[in-house]
């Protein structure tokens, strides 16, 4: 009797357990992704398509934003990943949140 009673809420917790294990790995994959991002923008400050395809080449996430700014001799990329949910039951998808991550660098002096 107590186990029908509590199964539901442990069932709950687990699979709220492993929902955010999956956002905290996708949220480390959209770091990883700015600093390839920031890396491959430091050393080719002038092509910034070169800093979205080095995001893309490291990371599965897909979508991919990636911004790159320059302040001087500093240089930011900035990448946001937004998170979706697709409802079977209506056939939409909504946008539950976004996973956003910038690293700065110095800008490299290559050649």
């Amino acid at each position: 009797m107590e186990l029908a009673l509590v199964l539901p809420f442990v069932v709950a917790l687990l699979m709220a357990i492993v929902a955010v294990g999956l956002v905290v790995r996708d949220q480390l994959a959209v770091w990883h992704a700015a600093a390839a991002a920031a890396r491959s923008a430091s050393i080719y400050p002038d092509e910034p398509n070169k800093a979205q395809l080095a995001a893309e080449e490291e990371v599965t996430i897909r979508p991919l934003v990636v911004d790159v700014s320059r302040d001087g001799y500093m240089i930011t990329a900035t990448v946001v990943a937004p998170r979706t949910i697709r409802w079977w039951l209506i056939g939409n998808t909504s946008t539950l949140f976004s996973l956003r991550a910038s690293v700065t660098m110095h800008v490299q002096e290559v050649g």
